[in-house]
């Protein structure tokens, strides 16, 4: 079943777009085209797919600021998010003025070479995340490959920031959109959703941070390592637990001899 799903999830992530633009209306030329069979028939049933205008809002800019790493990395992790989501998506360049810098459209990423800024830097209230490519650089050596994996690693982490990847399947949780004070005034208290404190044991883990474990007081007492009991029913399990065999133990005869 897992595999069933992991499949049709990547079927759905198909850009159909691309489809309709690389059929023509010839299906001879489609085939020199090398398009699948399969699109051809999506293709001559639907007639491809088309963007309904005035749908889409807003648009996220990738601001490079820096020289570094390529702006052409930027503009394919830019495009692939662009296409999965259905965004508007920019590449423009600029600059990163900490700690106030200029946000360009509804929401900033921001590339910087910055040997004082941490790899990653999100400011979800001020809707800008930035990625400083000064850390991964350094052990990359005579391999280029690595700094541009790096690079295209942590753009995707950064936009996932910026884009509310830490959200709750919950409505109106705490982690919500907040880009303003008032906002936070809508929230009823500071309580997290299950779904959220779930993913705290396994990603703190990664930190070296393990929680602690739980038991009752008699398996405790039982295992050896229960503290002196406190209070009455704990001296009662302490002491029942603790209490000496009243008569001795029997060893009883063998009823049937063992076979050489």
């Amino acid at each position: 079943m897992k595999t069933i799903i992991y499949v049709l999830s990547l079927v759905a992530l198909i850009p159909m777009s691309v489809v309709a633009a690389d059929i023509s209306t010839s299906p001879a030329d489609a085939e020199k085209q090398g398009v699948k069979k399969r699109d051809l028939i999506l293709y001559k049933h639907n007639g491809g797919v088309l963007k309904r205008p005035d749908t889409q809002k807003g648009v996220v800019y990738y601001v490079n600021a820096q020289k570094l790493a390529p702006v052409e990395w930027l503009k394919q992790n830019a495009a692939i998010f662009a296409e999965n989501i259905k965004i508007a998506i920019e590449v423009k360049d600029g600059a990163f003025d900490f700690p106030n810098p200029k946000i360009q459209g509804n929401a900033t990423l921001f590339v910087v070479n910055d040997e004082s800024l941490p790899t990653i830097l999100h400011a979800p209230e001020s809707r800008w995340c930035l990625v400083n490519v000064a850390p991964l650089a350094k052990g990359a050596g005579e391999k280029p490959q690595f700094f541009s994996a790096r690079v295209q690693k942590e753009l995707t982490r950064a936009f996932s920031l910026l884009a509310g990847t830490q959200t709750s399947n919950y409505p109106n949780s705490l982690l919500g959109c907040v880009t303003k004070p008032e906002d936070l005034d809508l929230f009823a208290d500071c309580v997290l959703p299950v779904d959220i404190i779930g993913r705290f044991a396994p990603y703190l883990a990664g930190y070296g941070v393990k929680p602690y474990e739980q038991s009752t007081y008699r398996k405790a007492v039982q295992e050896g390592w229960a503290p002196a009991p406190t209070n009455d029913v704990q001296k009662a399990i302490w002491e029942k637990v603790h209490a000496m065999p009243t008569e001795p133990l029997k060893i009883k005869p063998e009823t049937k001899k063992q076979e050489k």
